[in-house]
């Protein structure tokens, strides 16, 4: 097989790529300088734009942390629920609508009760729940989601059946119903009010209680009520948003008995109980 030999560079061709491949002049660089120095004098810098505060967004990703602790807190309160929850009728059947099974509380509006309305929500359409709770962890949730306003928690009883059922009246002014939710006079509840204002109703020294206002990101369309009564808690969780922590009440002074507590307000729609499959 035939080999083809390479020719050897001759001197001619060596000086020439050495001429090639050598740098420029100081001459060459100085020019190329003065060059750039020129054109840098017609540009200019714009300056940068500014935002005001209003305009200004920052974005923050979820917490996937508390995400799946809160995951974990609710599937555990699932442990704990009363499928067993129902309504009671009140000794006043004539404000109230519960269906048959127990599960669906309405108000019963009529025109005396369109009257007293239209003065402030004088009229009760609270109703306790059944079983009697003396012990352990209980979980029940409602359905609130045609609701513009809606009371929901546990009630100590630590009056009488009439004390706790009707309204209080001084005179010829009714008492607005909601001066009874305390803590101190046996309520933990939370509530809706004008389908956007959520509060917590904690002891006051006036007759009004002290309403915490409660910041939701997600409306609730479903809430879960768990009531630990040996740890004296009541837990108020938003299932709409995963589970969140609404609010939650802590060394309640709990009395014997304590009751679920549903208030359906003024609004015409209905409260209604889920059950774990819904």
């Amino acid at each position: 097989m035939a080999t083809q030999k390479q020719a050897p560079f001759s001197c001619s061709g060596i000086a020439m790529a050495t001429q090639e491949q050598a740098p420029l002049s100081c001459s060459g660089i100085a020019m190329d300088m003065k060059g750039t120095m020129e054109r840098s004098k017609t540009f200019t810098l714009k300056k940068p734009e500014t935002f005001s505060k209003k305009q200004r967004r920052m974005f923050q990703g979820p917490d996937l942390r508390r995400i799946l602790r809160v995951f974990n807190e609710l599937t555990d309160v699932h442990h704990y629920w009363a499928q067993h929850v129902t309504l009671d009728h009140p000794m006043d059947k004539t404000k109230v609508v519960i269906t048959e099974e127990r599960r669906k509380l309405t108000p019963a509006f009529h025109w005396k009760t369109i009257d007293l309305c239209q003065r402030g929500n004088y009229e009760d359409y609270g109703v306790l729940g059944s079983p009697c709770i003396t012990s352990g962890k209980h979980y029940w949730e409602v359905d609130v989601s045609k609701k513009h306003a809606w009371v929901l928690g546990v009630y100590g009883e630590k009056y009488t059946l009439s004390n706790r059922m009707n309204f209080v009246r001084q005179g010829n002014n009714p008492q607005h119903v909601c001066t009874r939710f305390q803590p101190k006079y046996g309520y933990w509840v939370i509530g809706l009010e004008s389908n956007s204002e959520y509060n917590a109703f904690l002891d006051s020294s006036s007759s009004n209680p002290l309403k915490l206002t409660l910041s939701l990101t997600v409306p609730p369309r479903r809430v879960g009520v768990l009531l630990d009564y040996d740890a004296r808690t009541v837990s108020f969780f938003n299932v709409t948003n995963h589970g969140f922590l609404i609010y939650k009440f802590s060394s309640c002074s709990f009395s014997q008995n304590i009751y679920p507590y549903f208030n359906t307000m003024k609004c015409p729609n209905p409260l209604k109980l889920c059950s774990p499959s819904s």
